[in-house]
């Protein structure tokens, strides 16, 4: 199974693994990273919390666990953000897919000279035959899917697990801790790269695009290497290193109890 980030919709801020809320529901899971709408999604008040996917780790001794963090945050500011970036991308996807100049020049109509000429070169392409860049087909979808989604799973905080991933390359307690704090920092840096786009959408969507193609000074590179197009969470073919995330269910690998649930469990123990 790979290792994964996990994100939840929650009742409150986790200060122990058994301080359960009173509602919780999965969002997203993701193998081996965080994608770019979890980190903000977090990133209205990312603060350390209680993990709710583990109390420690199995070889820990009775009474000596290791505590795991997982990161809270408030649910309306992220989302807030999340609208905004949505509302971002959606003109760009209108616009006619951009073609670089030498193709367009061309894919013009030739003229006589240039019709003989490639008479006697068999082996130039005729160009003027390729299939221009389609615009998104899924992507428009997935966006509306995703604000349709997180309405219907809002909460008044999120909880994003990360210990998966971490333990891949850390066991300690605190460096684990160290690695959550990391993570809490690209949160922010999200958040705060949404920020910086101007107010106005199509200025903001020039200066997206621009941030997505070549990397900027921080906190706009925060874009840099993502995709907005149908190839946008391909990381299994290689088409991205930077998923945008826009593949939401509420059955993850942890169901993680609510506080009736556990309660009613530790009972039966």
């Amino acid at each position: 199974m790979a290792n994964r980030s996990y994100l939840y919709s929650l009742g409150n801020r986790p200060v122990a693994y058994a301080d359960r809320p009173e509602t919780i529901s999965g969002l997203s899971e993701w193998p081996y990273d965080v994608p770019f709408m979890f980190r903000l999604l977090m990133s209205g008040d990312p603060q350390l919390c209680a993990s709710l996917v583990s109390d420690g780790f199995d070889g820990d001794e009775p009474g000596s666990k290791t505590r795991l963090h997982a990161i809270s945050s408030s649910f309306d500011p992220g989302f807030e953000r999340v609208r905004r970036f949505i509302d971002i991308v959606r003109p760009l996807l209108l616009a006619a897919p951009e073609t670089d100049p030498q193709s367009a020049a061309e894919a013009q109509p030739q003229s006589l000279l240039g019709r003989f000429k490639e008479l006697i070169s068999p082996g130039r392409k005729a160009s003027a035959l390729a299939a221009p860049p389609s615009a998104p087909v899924q992507l428009p979808i997935w966006l509306d899917e995703t604000i349709a989604f997180l309405e219907a799973h809002r909460d008044r905080y999120l909880l994003l697990e990360t210990v998966e991933l971490d333990t891949m390359s850390e066991e300690t307690e605190d460096a684990l801790r160290t690695c959550v704090e990391q993570e809490i920092a690209r949160c922010l840096h999200a958040g705060a790269a949404l920020d910086a786009l101007p107010a106005d959408t199509a200025e903001a969507g020039r200066l997206l695009k621009k941030a997505i193609a070549q990397k900027c000074p921080a906190p706009l590179d925060a874009f840099f290497g993502l995709r907005l197009d149908d190839d946008c969470d391909s990381t299994r073919n290689g088409a991205t290193e930077h998923p945008l995330g826009l593949q939401w269910s509420d059955v993850l690998y942890f169901d993680l109890w609510n506080r009736a649930e556990f309660e009613a469990h530790r009972d039966e123990r």
